[in-house]
């Protein structure tokens, strides 16, 4: 079966709440952009003091979301890194507002380590990682912010996009080294 990779009109929701827990300008680290649909909406929702900064590992979808960046006018808000989400993460040096993990789901965990021992989160800041239902084997990511003493998570059900399929959100609060 095959499904649009995108967070769709039901999970947008999650992004409204996690707007609600930061103030100010806002930085997020996106990884997975696929056609830019979420970079636009978190651009969007999120005003012109925020800037995403979106890694993507396929050049097609590189593409695909800066012209679709350009399309809606939100180059300035947005900025797509071509490469593997762990090399990249390895080379960033900012800390980060809000983290959506909606990539290979396999890499979440050491991804979302590799941000950690970078030093990327500050006290409060919030992960997003989608597609964390039965379906997508994120048992040892979930496990990992649940009982590491590092975040306070949520769990959201949600079908997966566009299906009646059974899928989840996890909202993690980052509460700072233990």
């Amino acid at each position: 079966m095959r499904w649009m990779m995108s967070i769709g009109p039901l999970k947008d929701k999650v992004f409204d709440e996690a707007r609600s827990l930061l103030s100010g300008q806002v930085k997020i680290l996106e990884l997975g952009a696929y056609a830019g649909y979420s970079s636009i909406y978190l651009a969007q929702t999120f005003g012109s003091d925020v800037q995403v900064t979106s890694i993507e590992v396929n050049p097609d979808y590189v593409r695909a979301t800066r012209a679709n960046l350009e399309h809606a006018g939100l180059t300035d808000r947005v900025t797509v890194i071509e490469g593997s989400s762990t090399e990249v993460i390895a080379t960033l040096d900012d800390t980060f507002d809000l983290v959506f993990l909606d990539h290979w789901k396999d890499l979440y965990l050491g991804d979302l380590q590799l941000i950690e021992q970078r030093g990327l989160l500050r006290q409060g800041s919030v992960v997003v990682a989608d597609n964390v239902g039965e379906l997508f084997n994120a048992e040892p990511y979930l496990h990992y912010v649940r009982g590491c003493g590092r975040y306070t998570s949520e769990n959201r059900s949600a079908p997966i996009e566009y299906t009646d399929m059974p899928d989840a959100v996890e909202i993690s609060v980052y509460q700072g080294p233990t």
